[in-house]
C-alpha cells in the first residue's frame, strides 16, 4: 500500500463524493452495457427476408404451374375442335374419296393420342397445383408469422431502447453534477486510474480487504482512510474508500 496526504480539510467527504461518483459510473456502465446488448432485430429480420424469398418462390412455382396448366387446357381445348372438324368431315358424307378418308383417321387418330396425352398432363398438372397452392399459403403463413414476430420484437426494442438512453442521459448529467463536486486533481487521478482497471477507480475496504482485488488492508491504512488521506492499493492500485471497513 501507498499513503499519500489529503489535499484538503474536508478530505473525508471528498472521498465519499468521488465513492458516489463511482456509484453512478457504475449504473452508467451497467447501462450502457445493457444498451449495447440489446437486440436490434438483425437475426430475425434475415429470418423474416429469407421467409419472403421462400414464400415468393413458392409464388413464383405456383404461377408458373398454373401457367402450364392454362396452356395445356388450351391445347387440348383445340385438339377437340380439330378432333370434331375432322370427324365431321369424315362422317358428313362430305369427303367419298377413300385415300382422303383414310389421311382424316390417321389425322383422328393422331389427335386422339395427342389428346390423350394432353389430358394425362393437364391432370397432373392439377394436382401440381394444388399441392403449390399448399405449398405457397404455408410459406406465406411463416412469413406473416415471423413478420409479426419481428413487429413485436422491434417494438419492444424501440421501448427499451428508449428506456435505457432516457436513463443514460439522466446519468450523464447526474454524473456531470457528482464528477464537479469533486475536486479537480482527484478526479482526476479517479479517472486516470478508472480509464486502466476496467471503470472502477475507488473500491471499498470490506472486512479488512481490498474489495477491488481482495488484498488484505493493514489496519493503520484503514485508520487513516477513515480520516480522509488518500490511500491507494498496491496490488490493484485502486483508491480505497473505507466505507463499512
Amino acid at each position: 500500500m501507498t499513503i499519500e496526504r489529503a489535499d484538503h480539510a474536508d478530505a473525508l467527504q471528498a472521498l465519499t463524493d468521488l465513492w458516489s461518483l463511482q456509484q453512478v459510473d457504475d449504473r452508467l456502465a451497467g447501462a450502457r452495457a445493457r444498451r449495447a446488448a440489446l437486440d436490434d432485430g438483425s437475426a430475425l429480420r434475415g429470418e423474416v427476408e429469407a421467409a419472403q424469398a421462400a414464400a415468393a418462390a413458392a409464388a413464383s412455382r405456383l404461377r408458373e404451374c398454373q401457367a402450364a396448366l392454362r396452356d395445356h387446357e388450351l391445347r387440348l381445348e383445340s385438339t377437340e375442335a380439330k378432333q370434331k372438324k375432322i370427324e365431321g368431315d369424315l362422317y358428313g358424307g362430305r369427303i367419298s374419296n377413300p385415300k382422303e378418308l383414310a389421311s382424316l383417321q390417321d389425322d383422328l387418330a393422331a389427335l386422339a393420342r395427342t389428346r390423350d396425352q394432353l389430358e394425362d398432363r393437364v391432370l397432373a398438372l392439377l394436382d401440381q397445383v394444388e399441392g403449390l397452392k399448399e405449398e405457397a399459403a404455408s410459406a406465406d403463413a411463416a412469413h406473416q408469422a415471423l413478420d409479426r414476430r419481428l413487429a413485436a420484437h422491434l417494438a419492444h426494442y424501440e421501448s427499451a431502447r428508449a428506456g435505457l438512453d432516457a436513463e443514460i442521459g439522466d446519468l450523464v448529467s447526474t454524473r456531470a453534477a457528482r464528477a464537479a463536486a469533486v475536486e479537480s486533481r482527484l478526479l482526476k487521478r479517479y479517472e486516470g486510474i478508472a480509464a486502466q482497471e476496467g471503470g472502477v477507480g475507488i473500491v471499498a475496504i470490506q472486512h479488512g480487504r481490498c474489495s477491488g482485488c481482495h488484498n488484505t488492508v493493514p489496519l493503520n491504512f484503514v485508520t487513516l482512510a477513515r480520516e480522509g488521506r488518500v490511500v491507494i492499493c498496491e496490488r490493484c492500485r485502486r483508491i480505497l474508500y473505507p466505507g463499512a471497513a
